[in-house]
């Protein structure tokens, strides 16, 4: 009797088809990171100063890059692993990259990261002796903690980082101050590259089949098959390019003005101002950004396995979990009602579903995708614009945000709820800060 229940709804036969296309989806991406290392990324490194010490004059010559301090210098130590090494090399000398010589007066000396066994085979017989000058070792550590590191993806939500291929894997020149000169130079390879994109994208694909899987019985309400099947007004489009660039701005403003992240709700603030603004006026029609009390209690435990599984997918397994109560705690609520709530209302409460009564469900979900990727290169671009020439850039802006706004966007899809989205959301970002690793 239950089989024939099951059959009747083709649960069972949809389970196993979705069960193996989710499988298959998770054994090609065991089989391409194994085949590519390193295209998982890695967590990113905390730098600081684990000595400081001169060195005699030094001459070395790797790739492109060629260096000779005649008087020598000094070398600090900002990270170390089994493999790698991070160091700044400060010090009057003659920089070649490329074959074209650099101006000294511009440079004061050199980060980079490499291999272990590569330093040292650039250092030879070179002696480091520790500094003993107190006001130079703080002047260097000073230097050192300023420093950029290898390039962090991903930075405000799940941060990531990668490694090159062997050899001189990373490096860029500091100015006499010590400030970076970016955009870095690095030996990225395009296998690499591409094992990265592909990986990330198979896991958007993996969250969508979990997500499936956990809501079998999902049936679109009348209510949305009612909007599906009422086109909005040309003026609720229209509007749509506007609000995208009032939330960019929004984002910007914050960075240029030194301002806590938390002002990019202001941004928010007044896209949603503007909505209801328009829709009092009547310029828009059935404006209620998903929070409908019919389906507010949809969703939550599908919202918090997606939002874990993200945070697993991209971090790995944590150590631990460090709830520093109530800072850590209090913190979750602040980025639900600041960030999260304010994004999910507008990018999936209009945007998506204004788009997809115009153009269908797809249409408005990629739509809808595609303008948060954009929104997040633009301000990627003019917040920090040396990041449009490091190429994992284009990870993080056409894969990771618009993927991961897909997956909010299918939430909502699946539960009507844009409340159960904004836990999502405020999960993905709060999570990466409690676990340990």
């Amino acid at each position: 009797m239950l089989f024939k229940k099951i059959g009747a709804r083709n649960y069972f036969v949809a389970m196993i088809i979705l069960l193996g296309i989710t499988v298959a989806l998770v054994v090609t991406t065991f089989i391409l990171t194994a085949l590519i290392p390193g295209s998982m990324g890695e967590i990113p490194y905390e730098y600081e100063t684990r000595s400081a010490c001169d060195f005699e004059p030094w001459a070395f010559e790797i790739e492109d890059l060629q260096v000779y301090f005649p008087e020598g210098g000094v070398i600090v130590n900002i990270k170390q692993t089994d493999r790698y090494r991070s160091d700044l090399l400060l010090g009057d000398g003659s920089y070649t990259h490329e074959g074209e010589e650099i101006d000294a007066a511009q440079v004061g000396g050199l980060f980079m990261v490499t291999e272990n066994s590569v330093f040292e085979e650039l250092r030879g017989g070179n002696i480091f002796r520790p500094l003993e000058d107190e006001p130079l070792i703080n002047r260097v550590a000073r230097i050192g903690d300023n420093q950029k590191g290898l390039p962090v993806i991903w930075k405000d939500t799940i941060p990531v980082t990668f490694h090159a291929r062997e050899g001189l894997v990373y490096y860029y020149f500091v100015s006499p101050g010590g400030e970076a000169h970016l955009p870095p130079a690095a030996n990225y390879s395009q296998k690499t590259l591409a094992g990265a994109f592909m990986t990330h994208i198979l896991f958007i694909a993996i969250m969508g089949m979990v997500l499936t899987m956990l809501s079998p019985d999902h049936r679109y309400s009348r209510y949305w098959i009612h909007l599906r099947k009422t086109r909005p007004r040309l003026f609720s489009l229209a509007l749509i390019p506007i609000l995208v660039a009032i939330i960019t701005a929004g984002r910007i403003l914050p960075v240029h003005m030194d301002l806590p992240v938390l002002y990019a709700a202001a941004g928010y603030a007044l896209v949603i101002f503007i909505l209801f603004l328009s829709a009092k006026r009547g310029k828009i029609d059935y404006l209620d950004l998903g929070l409908r009390p019919d389906r507010i209690r949809n969703g939550y435990l599908l919202a918090i396995v997606g939002a874990v599984l993200i945070v697993l997918t991209v971090r790995g397994f944590p150590a631990g979990v460090d709830l520093d109560y109530p800072a850590a705690v209090l913190q979750l609520p602040v980025l639900f009602f600041t960030l999260a709530l304010p994004a999910e209302l507008v990018w999936r409460g209009y945007i998506q579903a204004f788009l997809s009564r115009r153009a269908g469900i797809i249409w408005g979900l990629t739509g809808m995708a595609f303008l948060v990727g954009l929104s997040h290169f633009i301000y990627l671009a003019a917040t920090e614009p040396w990041l449009v020439a490091y190429p994992y850039t284009y990870l993080e802006a056409a894969v990771l945000v618009p993927g991961t706004a897909v997956i909010l966007g299918y939430l909502y899809l699946r539960t009507e709820n844009i409340m159960a989205c904004a836990v999502m959301h405020s999960l993905i970002i709060w999570l990466p800060g409690v676990l340990l690793y």
